[in-house]
């Protein structure tokens, strides 16, 4: 967390959005919402979101999450980073950050199950939480 505040800081300073960002609702994305410094530009309920990057940098970004059922009632979410970069800045950003995104994704998408498992553990416990789902 610290680091990403760091990141919005330096992104305000050079005329980025910085640390405007915020959702119309907490609970329910829509198009053109923004998550951090990210962009909603594609919603499929319960199967993909997909995110803009949104903070200035030497190419443009998108990360999409997938959700899909497994055999045995498992299910696999699947974090996919997009990049293009803008000449040989963009190349040199996204090979230079390449180790901390792995690091950061791979965190990041235990955390996303670390929660949605303990969701779906306490939705035996109050109905209110299986309509969430």
């Amino acid at each position: 967390d610290g680091l990403w505040t760091l990141r919005e800081v330096l992104d305000w300073l050079v005329g980025g959005p910085g640390l405007k960002h915020g959702r119309r609702d907490p609970e329910n994305l829509r198009l053109g919402d923004h998550v951090d410094s990210w962009e909603v530009i594609g919603i499929e309920p319960e199967k993909r979101l997909t995110l803009a990057f949104g903070m200035r940098a030497p190419g443009a970004g998108i990360l999409e999450f997938e959700i899909a059922a497994e055999t045995g009632g498992q299910t696999r979410i699947t974090v996919t980073a997009y990049w293009h970069p803008a000449g040989v800045l963009g190349l040199s950003y996204w090979y230079a950050l390449a180790p901390a995104h792995g690091f950061l994704f791979r965190g990041m998408t235990a955390e996303i199950c670390r929660r949605a498992e303990a969701l779906e553990n306490r939705a035996g416990d109050d109905p209110a939480l299986v309509q969430r789902r």
